[in-house]
């Protein structure tokens, strides 16, 4: 391949990456559809959290055309690139008690479902929050990539999220370690690919859930494009339930 263009080394990469999870973490996303199922059914509320581009992947199923309407994101302050400047984003990923606050200043409870979005794993704020979650009796799904997991963070006292890998269910992303998949000009590493494998892995997990609660009787809805014939209308009507409402309009 080394002689291959950029085009293809890269869409080769990201093949065999999506296609590593598919085969290896099948077992994995379809647990965390469980937990989300069960918990949807239960009347609980499902929240996902990342910091800087992880939280992209947040915004990726939050409002979505072809993702169901009960992800609540956990906004963090200073955590994402598109209100905050690149390097403030860096410092509040790795700011501990700001992670802790996270959850403190969130209506998350016991019973309910997190998912934290931190390919590194090991950044104090995501360790911070998926910690005080569980304490607080959460369920914390956590997406990350194993080929961190050796490596220790600037939390406290947890090396980084595989450390709570009894107690939370861990999603390995399998994105090289720098995220960057291709050298180029023989030095230089790009074609990052955390975020469509992360976009995979969230949507994958959304679809699994709602074919579990269509299986239940459960009555779990979907956003379509509102560019889509019909779409709009579908989405406007969504947005009279109350519990769309809560996450979707002003207060």
């Amino acid at each position: 391949m080394e002689n291959s263009s950029f085009i293809e080394r890269y869409l080769a990469s990201a093949q065999t990456i999506l296609a590593t999870v598919a085969k290896q973490e099948q077992e994995s996303l379809d647990k965390a559809a469980t937990i989300i199922a069960n918990a949807y059914a239960a009347g609980k509320t499902i929240y996902v959290f990342g910091c800087t581009h992880s939280a992209i992947l947040a915004e990726d199923v939050f409002y979505r055309a072809g993702a169901p309407t009960f992800w609540r994101p956990l906004w963090g302050p200073g955590m994402s690139i598109a209100t905050t400047p690149g390097f403030l984003t860096s410092a509040a990923e790795h700011n501990e008690k700001l992670g802790e606050d996270i959850i403190h200043c969130s209506r998350i409870s016991a019973g309910d479902v997190l998912v934290v979005l931190s390919t590194s794993g090991k950044n104090a704020a995501p360790v911070a929050v998926a910690e005080t979650a569980l304490k607080k009796g959460v369920q914390v799904i956590a997406v990350c990539s194993g080929n961190y997991s050796d490596q220790k963070g600037d939390h406290s006292r947890i090396a980084n999220l595989f450390a709570l890998k009894e107690q939370v269910l861990l999603i390995d992303n399998h994105v090289p370690c720098g995220d960057a998949s291709v050298v180029v000009c023989k030095d230089t590493p790009m074609a990052p690919v955390s975020t469509m494998v992360g976009s995979f892995i969230m949507h994958t997990i959304s679809a699994l859930t709602i074919e579990k609660l269509r299986a239940m009787n459960v009555d779990a809805p979907v956003f379509l494009s509102s560019n889509a014939p019909g779409g709009k209308e579908r989405n406007e009507a969504l947005l009279q339930r109350e519990d769309v409402q809560a996450a979707y309009l002003l207060p």
